[in-house]
């Protein structure tokens, strides 16, 4: 478990080219009255971590900076991002100094829930790294270059993995140059860290935190948003 004086760094990843998006600004892209970027930060302002860092974009800091205003009690910085995710979270972590855990979160996230981020971080407390993750209900096919089936994987077998996912700072830096040494891309952290040897702890969570990718994703997010709405009242 964490300790009252751990110092947890939350890192929003908010710098992405939104190109699947047909090239717009995700972070700012709005759900009602809010952006995604204003629920993400919520989340984090009522999760346990102790400063934020937002990992943007020259073009899009400025009106991030601006949603930031009266929104959060914690320390934000900002820092810019590099030319692929690992780079820019890699900036992040850099740019967030040492730390206890680090707990990282893509923007184009935005029903992520402070219960979620704590969840998390326990997780990482217990063995080193954690990721929020789902079961998956769709039969899955591993298919060769022909598209013939090779097999198909038991569905209990079968994790869809999401963000936040969380870690204990030691280890990021030796996993990061282990792969850079190695020549491999990993397209998440929990990936990195287990290719140098990390027991990653998968915290099952709420199948609505998915990402948005393109723009059908937002229709299935413009449903979820309302019907959460509705729960509300």
């Amino acid at each position: 478990m964490t300790t009252k004086t751990d110092r947890i760094c939350g890192i929003i990843v908010a710098a992405g080219s939104g190109w699947r998006m047909g090239g717009v600004c995700k972070p700012l892209i709005k759900l009602g009255k809010k952006t995604l970027f204003e629920y993400v930060l919520e989340a984090f302002e009522g999760s346990r971590v102790s400063d934020i860092t937002v990992v943007c974009s020259e073009d899009n800091r400025s009106a991030l900076e601006s949603l930031c205003e009266g929104k959060t009690s914690k320390p934000v910085l900002f820092a810019y991002g590099g030319n692929s995710r690992a780079e820019s979270v890699f900036l992040g972590i850099k740019a967030c100094g040492k730390c206890d855990l680090v707990c990282v979160h893509d923007c184009a996230r935005p029903f992520v829930t402070a219960e979620i981020i704590d969840s998390v971080i326990d997780g990482a407390a217990e063995t080193g790294a954690s990721t929020a993750c789902c079961p998956v209900t769709d039969t899955i096919k591993f298919v060769d270059d022909e598209h013939h089936t090779v097999y198909t994987p038991e569905r209990r077998h079968l994790l869809s993995i999401q963000t936040p996912q969380c870690f204990k700072y030691g280890l990021y830096l030796p996993a990061y140059l282990l792969a850079a040494s190695q020549k491999k891309k990993f397209t998440d952290e929990t990936a990195l860290l287990e290719n140098a040897g990390t027991k990653v702890n998968y915290v099952k969570c709420d199948p609505n935190n998915i990402k948005l990718t393109t723009k059908s994703d937002l229709l299935t997010a413009r449903a979820i948003r309302l019907i959460k709405e509705q729960d509300k009242k």
